[in-house]
């Protein structure tokens, strides 16, 4: 079973503004609230007729848009479905051009594990098994070429995948994380085999790391029905 996730600590606050969400509340109805009532003086002090530009009153401004509110009101309504409208076939062309994204990823026709399970499973397993054998031996070249091994397991998944890249990271980078539960386990796994393949005896190790490794890609390879 893989390693249970260690609790994090609390973050810490950011210096300066920083409002909780009742905070924010109460400050937005302040300002409201504010705006509000500056607004209506405003309005008002316009309708009065004391406030003139080049010799034309803005009271008179405000009696047109009074006279013709109806009016406003039906262009408001109008505005307002176009945008609904908008929005909505916006949102329908988003969902198609995701669907399309989404498929050059991950193509209908390619063979994934899941479909190829009966040819695969049996030779998967074996492999698997002599991986875990590695594992659980007493000399650590063993564990290593465990890890190595359980890796090149990993790289041939994402290559059925069909996951665009070059190299291992590259693939990793382009899962959807939707569709691939375990990924966060399958990068901790494949850093540990980089350090491992680039450090080499310089880096030490022992069995029960190997161990929880181990349980990383098995978790992996179980969501793929690998083994």
């Amino acid at each position: 079973m893989p390693p249970k996730d260690k609790k994090e600590k609390p973050k810490e606050k950011p210096s300066g503004w920083d409002f909780d969400p009742i905070e924010g509340i109460i400050i937005l109805l302040l300002f409201i609230a504010i705006a509000g009532s500056l607004l209506t003086i405003l309005l008002n002090y316009f309708a009065s007729g004391d406030i003139s530009f080049y010799g034309y009153r803005l009271s008179n401004i405000v009696d047109f848009f009074r006279s013709n509110s109806l009016l406003f009101k039906i262009l408001g309504y109008i505005v307002s479905g176009g945008a609904a409208i908008g929005t909505f076939i916006f949102i329908k062309k988003g969902d198609s051009i995701w669907r399309e994204e989404k498929a050059k990823l991950y193509p209908k026709n390619i063979p994934i594990v899941s479909s190829s399970i009966g040819q695969v499973k049996n030779q998967k397993l074996e492999k698997w098994e002599k991986i875990i054998k590695l594992s659980e031996s007493e000399s650590s070249s063993d564990w290593r070429l465990s890890i190595i091994e359980a890796d090149v397991m990993l790289s041939e998944l994402l290559e059925r995948l069909g996951l665009p890249g070059e190299t291992m990271g590259e693939r990793l980078k382009a899962v959807e994380k939707s569709d691939f539960t375990t990924i966060e386990y399958a990068w901790e796994a494949h850093k540990f085999r980089n350090t491992i393949a680039h450090e080499g005896n310089d880096f030490l190790i022992n069995q029960r790391e190997i161990r929880r490794i181990i349980s990383l890609y098995e978790a992996v390879f179980k969501e793929f029905f690998l083994i």
